[in-house]
């Protein structure tokens, strides 16, 4: 593999990390080597490699300004993977407290061809807690002779009495021009002719990870040959040329949603990787974005918008979808969603017509049709906006909470309808929002702030709730339903009274209270029930108290 093959061997070929190689020669230099290090960063940045390069200097006998000279018999035996004292630990595999009880048990022993012990635990993060438990004294008092170097990509999973303990180093990762630079050394020296865009895509593809860059780098030549061009490198890594994230990106900017969809269409079909095609138009839209800010352009909004919504794109659930892609063009294009339509035309009888599009409601927030908003509400919310990217937290006082009163002369008066967010902005906002409002009306201006109230409603909703009220926005009319008019009497003979009643011969209310229903008439009982009395009527349902003819109290007790 070319990642093992160019190694670096000496911290000055270490890329992208003056930081910690200037400060471990300076410790080298002035022996003030530390007993315990803790590397942490994204992988392939550098950690192990520069661990090693740190043993190496620690048991160098001809180092040079901290350097390893990489020819004396200790740097020979750790550059050949001989050295018994550089001992390596993958914490992933070796991760139980027995692990570590048993590294314990042997650090006590002196080197055997080195003249310090380096022990190099990868992946630190992945012990147990009890095996941290284990490693905490031997970590903070270890013998002379041993060095203890943890390296992680994991640094928050690390216990604080660990890190407290440990000299920490922060791996970055590796800047696009010091990947490029690397890479073309590399492709060099191995006799690759890649040109300088193919191997720019490298390098953002590896996204600050030097190794898997040059993992990257020899698999396209072992499939393309030593001289591929631009168009083999894009296309083994899956990618698109610059000009279909610039049409999607100009699309954005222009509100032109066809387009946009259109180019998400395409590159679905030609079986791209949805995912990393909006990775990419993110990072052009950012740039276009950084250009829009300092240039102060109109277009900030939208694109800090569409950096939003394609950044929050899920593709995990169906990654070779263009759904979410198309979702977050649609919501970056209509960037405050768009009011919706007014319902079709009624008919005749009143009701909204068929297949006609119904009203909805706008969702909750600042998010309106831009042809429809006013100046001030305009400029409130692109306000809002750019405080928003400087200070989230005080820029949450001015959503949807307060109004702009005036904003012509050199006074800016803003409304609001609570005094805890008056107070707030007044106090620790002021600042911010005079300087955001004084980049978007180029004129400096004087924050006053005033209590309002919110406009109360025209009218209250008609009775129904919430759910009559939306029907009535989509057109509907409410129809009274008349009291149905009382039954006829009954006729003689006990047709038309309730058949138990009938049965039974009892008065209404007896019957009524007791449920009957077919029982088998009384004997002698005549076929109409008796009338009954005023109280008895009371517990009867009304359907039957109303069928009751007014009569004298009957005879049931």
């Amino acid at each position: 593999m070319l990642y093992g093959k160019w190694r670096p061997r000496g911290f000055e070929e270490v890329v992208g990390q003056d930081h910690v190689v200037e400060t471990l020669r300076n410790a080298l230099v002035t022996d003030k080597v530390a007993h315990a290090y803790l590397f942490a960063g994204p992988r392939g940045t550098g950690k192990t490699t520069t661990a090693r390069i740190l043993a190496k200097a620690v048991n160098c006998t001809t180092r040079v300004s901290g350097e390893p000279c990489n020819a004396c018999p200790s740097c020979d035996a750790i550059n050949r993977g001989a050295a018994l004292d550089l001992i390596e630990m993958d914490a992933a595999s070796n991760r139980g407290i027995d692990d570590v009880r048993e590294l314990r048990d042997k650090i006590a022993f002196a080197p055997s061809d080195l003249e310090r012990k380096v022990y190099l635990l990868d992946e630190v993060h992945m012990l147990t807690t009890g095996a941290f438990n284990a490693l905490l004294k031997t970590l903070e008092e270890p013998p002379p002779h041993a060095i203890f170097i943890l390296a992680t990509t994991e640094l928050h999973e690390i216990p604080a009495t660990i890190t407290s303990r440990c000299q920490r180093f922060d791996f970055r990762r590796i800047p696009i021009e010091a990947m490029v630079e690397r890479l073309r050394f590399i492709a060099g020296e191995e006799g690759y002719s890649f040109p300088e865009e193919g191997l720019l895509a490298i390098a953002r593809e590896a996204r600050g990870a030097l190794r898997d860059a040059i993992t990257l780098l020899e698999q396209i030549a072992s499939m393309y040959g030593n001289s591929p061009s631009t168009d083999d490198v894009l296309e083994s890594l899956g990618l698109v040329r610059d000009e279909r994230t610039e049409k999607l990106a100009g699309a954005i900017a222009d509100r032109d949603l066809g387009a946009a969809l259109e180019i998400a269409r395409e590159v679905a079909g030609d079986g791209l990787d949805i995912a990393r095609f909006t990775r990419e138009a993110i990072d052009t839209l950012r740039e276009r974005l950084l250009v829009a800010a300092r240039e102060r352009t109109p277009d900030v909004g939208v694109l800090t918008t569409a950096v939003a919504e394609l950044a929050a794109a899920d593709f995990r659930r169906d990654p070779g979808s263009p759904v979410p892609l198309e979702v977050a063009c649609a919501a970056a294009v209509l960037g405050p969603a768009q009011p919706a339509a007014a319902p079709a035309a009624a008919a005749a009888n009143g009701q909204p017509a068929r297949g006609g599009q119904q009203a909805q409601r706008r969702p909750r927030g600042r998010r309106r049709d831009p042809a429809s908003e006013s100046r001030e509400d305009r400029f409130l919310r692109e306000l809002y906006q750019r405080c928003r990217m400087t200070q989230p937290a005080l820029a949450a006082w001015l959503n949807d909470s307060c109004k702009v009163l005036a904003m012509d002369g050199d006074e800016l008066r803003l409304g609001f309808y609570h005094p805890i967010h008056m107070n707030k902005i007044a106090s620790d906002g002021r600042t911010l929002v005079e300087q955001k409002a004084e980049e978007l009306l180029k004129r400096p201006v004087t924050l006053a702030v005033e209590r309002i109230e919110r406009t109360a409603p025209a009218s209250r909703p008609a009775k129904g709730g919430h759910l009559a009220a939306a029907a009535r926005e989509m057109g509907a009319k409410p129809v009274e339903s008349p009291e149905p008019p009382p039954p006829p009497p009954p006729p003689e003979g006990g047709a038309g009274w309730p058949r138990a009643v009938v049965a039974t011969g009892t008065c209404v209310a007896e019957a009524a209270a007791a449920n009957v229903a077919g029982a088998a008439p009384r004997p002698g009982s005549s076929p109409r029930p008796r009338p009954c009395s005023s109280a008895r009527r009371k517990s009867l349902p009304p359907r039957l108290s109303r069928a009751l003819p007014a009569a004298a109290p009957c005879a049931s007790p």
